[in-house]
């Protein structure tokens, strides 16, 4: 009898990215591990049934997950964007990671002191376009986003300059006037006397978790994703919580749910005098001694690693997205 499908993950295939992914994953209960040398692209997943791995560089998975060649995808949402226009109609997110983090910025040269706004910018370009005879040079990979986003802000004396190599460099030498770049912390650019214009970044970019609308959904592919998704929720759920535990006599259920409340807390169960309640770390110590007060000669504390329960909306909103 052959074996049922499994559910394609595309993950990216080195660098920090890799390294973050693989960790989140663990800490849901997804044990991901390459094989063979450190180029290859073979893996072992263990933790949840009926999953595959495909590692891919991160540039490509946005076009694997609009042609439907893998059911799940990790990487930037900048790429996402970029590569993949229509992503919101060919791909469902399942859920920001937290991690990856960077700014798509424009940034010009140091030295020009009148330009800190995109207003200014277009000021700039006209001047230098009736200057020169010819539109000021955007050096970039993000072709699409930038002409979007500068259409959309009324920029027009500019040409594109497609970047394969450190876009950063290129008004040192000579290839462009302006940068489009993904940044984290903008030193790249400070090194090569650029400074970043604008009060807002064209995007604020994190990695994604993203579901492929034409991938071949069924039975067989979606009982893995459900079990995926219950992971990383429980984990997200448990992540900045801690389960308080305490003997309480006399203990009226409605009133101390109440009282939990007001203190950001809540009340998980009440079984004779036992009492378990649940808050964020940061009201902790308020909440054992809201406890204490009412009665309670100690109390115990955990961190949770898991929280079930909010998995299953996010599978049904998933799901139907999908059309599944």
């Amino acid at each position: 009898m052959p074996d049922a499908p499994a559910l394609r993950l595309a993950l990216p295939s080195k660098g920090r990215l890799l390294d973050d992914t693989l960790a989140y994953f663990r800490a849901a209960g997804l044990r991901i591990r390459k094989t063979g040398n450190a180029r290859a692209y073979a893996a072992s997943a263990s933790g949840i049934d009926g999953i595959e791995i495909a590692f891919m560089q991160a540039g490509e998975i946005p076009g694997a997950l609009g042609s439907g060649a893998v059911h799940l995808g990790v990487t930037g949402e900048d790429l996402i964007r970029e590569k993949l226009p229509e992503g919101p109609d060919r791909t469902v997110l399942v859920r920001a990671l937290g991690y990856g983090r960077a700014d798509l910025v424009v940034a010009v040269p140091q030295s020009w002191i009148d330009v800190e706004t995109l207003a200014d910018l277009d000021d700039a370009a006209a001047a230098f376009r009736a200057r020169h005879g010819f539109p000021m040079r955007v050096a970039t990979k993000y072709l699409n986003l930038t002409r979007r986003h500068f259409r959309e802000q009324g920029l027009a004396n500019y040409r594109l300059v497609p970047s394969d190599g450190a876009t950063e460099g290129a008004p040192a030498a000579g290839a462009a006037e302006i940068v489009v770049d993904i940044t984290s912390s903008g030193e790249t650019l400070r090194a090569n006397h650029l400074k970043i214009i604008g009060a807002d970044p064209i995007l604020r970019s994190e990695a994604q978790l993203r579901a492929s609308v034409a991938a071949p959904w069924s039975d067989d592919t979606l009982a893995p994703l459900r079990t995926l998704i219950e992971q990383v929720e429980a984990r997200e759920a448990a992540k900045g919580r801690v389960i308080l535990r305490c003997a309480l006599p006399g203990a009226e259920r409605e009133a101390l749910a109440r009282a939990l409340k007001a203190a950001d807390a809540s009340l998980i169960a009440l079984e004779g005098d036992a009492v378990t309640a649940g808050a964020p770390k940061s009201r902790a110590y308020a909440v054992a001694a809201l406890l204490r007060e009412r009665g309670a000669p100690r109390v115990d504390s955990v961190s949770p690693d898991m929280l079930y329960g909010a998995g299953a909306a996010v599978f049904e909103r998933v799901r139907g997205a999908l059309g599944a």
